[in-house]
């Protein structure tokens, strides 16, 4: 799932971006996600204004599956109201 020891987890500015590298719906991936919840939620505390969460995984037809349970996550712990990403399009061809 990539290096962590090469960053640090401290908010410097008020803008974040996380590149989150999952394993294609591994149960590793949900525990990372609540992990990086209870991250960001501390953060919003200390003045975090705007998150770019960016989630990469082999098969990227899960991502939005990944994405829709962060922000259920988010919502729940941050008191927020992000919405789900929803398909456009299911299928190209």
């Amino acid at each position: 799932a990539g290096r962590r020891d090469c960053c640090h987890m401290h908010l410097a500015q008020p803008k974040v971006i996380v590149r989150f590298v999952a394993n294609n719906l591994h149960p590793t991936d949900y525990s990372r996600i609540d992990e990086w919840v209870g991250r960001i939620a501390s953060w919003i505390e200390s003045g975090l204004q705007e998150l770019y969460f960016i989630i990469h995984m082999d098969q990227e037809k899960h991502s939005p599956e990944l994405a829709g349970y962060l922000v259920d996550k988010l919502n729940a712990a941050c008191s927020l109201q992000l919405t789900k990403p929803v398909l456009l399009q299911q299928e190209l061809f």
